[in-house]
């Protein structure tokens, strides 16, 4: 399951980047009305994923045997704490990436095309980039281990 959540997670960041922007970017307003459809429906599914990621890893930490609470003396241990850090910044980018949508898709945000509107869509971007670097640095930690 934490594997499982960390590839949900990870692999919508990276459809969103790489598949659905481009489109969007060319189709104009009919297609921005679908991506923040689909944004709003992907929030959901990052939220259960991150509850999942969090309580399995949890668990598989306290049950590991090298597990020594507060002790970096090993590369495994020292792997584990990045990895904890990794993902209190990736809920920390979701998050932001979650109010930024709703932002977005506000009357405030004059349907998207305003200068803070603007802003909010190049942050989202660099966000989603930030956090997909961040899940694959996860993985090779994990990989590591």
């Amino acid at each position: 399951m934490h594997i499982f959540s960390a590839i949900v997670w990870l692999g919508g960041l990276m459809y969103q980047g790489a598949v659905v922007s481009p489109v969007v970017q060319q189709q104009g307003e009919a297609a921005r009305v679908l991506q923040k459809m689909m944004g709003k429906r992907f929030s959901g599914f990052v939220w259960m994923s991150a509850w999942t990621m969090a309580a399995t890893g949890t668990i598989l930490m306290l049950l590991s045997p090298r597990f020594i609470w507060f002790r970096y003396a090993d590369r495994w241990s020292v792997y584990l704490l990045l990895k904890q850090i990794i993902f209190i910044l990736l809920v920390f980018y979701a998050f932001g990436l979650a109010r930024m949508e709703v932002y977005l898709g506000s009357p405030s945000s004059n349907g998207g095309f305003n200068e803070r509107a603007e802003l909010y869509k190049m942050r989202v971007a660099q966000y989603r980039t930030i956090s997909i670097a961040l899940g694959i640095a996860a993985m090779l930690l994990a990989a590591a281990m």
